[in-house]
């Protein structure tokens, strides 16, 4: 894979953190950058890509 630079994406501080808890109720190992990744090879039609797995709602 090419090397990849950092990007920046714009939203608030809460729903970041969210991000990173619902990658984590997935899979302890998945991180909100996997998932954006996913999200974005899946967005554009890339071949084989699927959307990224969405958890389950957090017990509130």
């Amino acid at each position: 894979m090419a090397p990849t630079k950092a990007r920046r994406i714009v939203m608030s501080d809460e729903l970041w953190e969210e991000l990173d808890r619902a990658a984590k109720r997935v899979d302890r190992e998945l991180d909100r950058s996997k998932v954006i990744r996913s999200f974005a090879r899946w967005y554009v039609g890339e071949a084989g890509a699927k959307m990224p797995e969405r958890p389950e709602p957090a017990e509130k």
